[in-house]
């Protein structure tokens, strides 16, 4: 089963408050100038169920095993400027 960026939600903790965009945002958009922001938690848009982090493409998890393959080459930064 295939689950469109649309119908999740992904949790990104921020210092003036969690904020819940699609991960179809958050692959759009990314962490902007707060490099260090990245999703922590999904779920489906449709039920609010809990999903893995699995869900969000690692390109887009912006985390130490993501940083790590984008500085290996095994992708390019989906938000480099």
């Amino acid at each position: 089963m295939e689950i469109r960026p649309e119908d999740v939600e992904v949790l990104i903790r921020h210092p003036f408050g969690d904020l819940w965009p699609t991960l179809a945002e958050w692959m759009e958009r990314g962490p902007g100038p707060r490099t260090a922001l990245r999703p922590v938690a999904a779920r489906s848009r449709l039920t609010g169920e809990a999903l893995p982090l699995s869900v969000i493409p690692l390109r887009y998890r912006n985390d130490g095993a993501s940083l790590a393959a984008i500085a290996r080459g095994e992708f390019t930064d989906p938000w480099a400027g």
